[in-house]
């Protein structure tokens, strides 16, 4: 099944709020009403924008639609040749054709004309020649952590010796994994002898983040707190994608102690959250003030006298 991109009919991202959709849906539908444009595709796409503007604007609908392209990926869009990725086989053209005439009618591109006593082949040798897939295309891609936390839109330029550059629009999908691959189907190198075309498989770097690390879906990170908020515990500040979270510091944790934060980790294909692993350092500061330093010289007057 395919899935149309309702967050590029509107020209937003999955980033985009509910206000930045309203706002995009009234440009778009003003300009393609059929009132207003009578031109040959106006009446489709004003379909699509109201149906992308339901889809996006409603709460359970665009969480079941984010979940289900993830899966599935977009359909394609043929207007520049622009793709919309994963787990979706595309096929075009002349390939459709012959595969309907081998799989259906158990014909050969050639075989079509040969009840036809009046057409004769060229080649004979020809017509009996087997059909080769073309070879696949290998490429790769990188993608950074929130890119795949959110789900992306990249180019890739693939370099052809008969075609020359050929850029594609990849739709990176939600929850992807360092290792995964894409595999756009029939955009390889051109079959032989009527042969479907071969494959662009793209495999994908999930580039390591500064600060937090991957393991499955939970991400781990390692925070710097200060003796007192150590000893008396307290809220840690934490920037999680576009998430501010203040972490709850339990009174007397020690250096390597991890605090488990769930469902606040990195994301699957299916949506579903893992969880945010912090494993805290306690930082002793190379500078003091001068009040600072009354208040440690006290708390160690105080840790003498409970060993006495």
């Amino acid at each position: 099944m395919k899935y149309k991109n309702y967050y590029e009919i509107l020209n937003v991202n999955r980033k985009s709020s509910r206000e930045e959709i309203k706002l995009s849906y009234r440009k778009l539908a003003k300009k393609y009403h059929p009132d207003m444009n009578k031109s040959a595709e106006s009446e489709a796409m004003f379909k699509d924008i109201n149906e992308a503007y339901d889809i996006l604007t409603t709460d359970e609908k665009r969480k079941k639609y984010d979940k289900q392209v993830a899966k599935l990926g977009y359909g394609m869009i043929e207007s520049d040749s622009s793709l919309s990725n994963v787990k979706y086989e595309l096929r075009s053209g002349q390939n459709i054709i012959n595969g309907i005439l081998n799989t259906i009618l158990g014909l050969k591109k050639d075989d079509i004309s040969s009840d036809n006593p009046n057409i004769k082949s060229k080649d004979d040798k020809k017509s009996r020649v087997k059909p080769e897939k073309g070879k696949d295309i290998i490429s790769n891609i990188e993608v950074t952590l929130e890119e795949g936390f959110f789900g992306a839109e990249k180019k890739l330029a693939i370099k052809s010796y008969k075609t020359g550059i050929n850029t594609f629009k990849i739709n990176i999908p939600i929850g992807i994994q360092n290792g995964d691959c894409i595999r756009l189907a029939a955009l390889g190198n051109p079959g032989k002898n009527g042969g479907k075309n071969g494959d662009l498989i793209i495999h994908v770097k999930l580039l390591q983040d500064d600060e937090y690390k991957l393991d499955g879906i939970n991400m781990t990170k390692n925070i710097t707190i200060s003796p007192a908020l150590a000893i008396i515990g307290g809220k840690y500040k934490l920037k999680v994608f576009d998430e501010t979270l203040f972490i709850l510091i339990p009174k007397h944790i020690k250096s390597s102690d991890i605090i488990k934060v769930e469902k606040k980790g990195y994301i699957s294909e299916d949506g579903e959250r893992g969880d945010l692993l912090l494993k805290v350092q306690i930082d002793i500061p190379n500078e003091i003030s001068a009040n600072e330093e009354k208040l440690y010289k006290q708390i160690l007057k105080i840790e003498q006298n409970k060993k006495i």
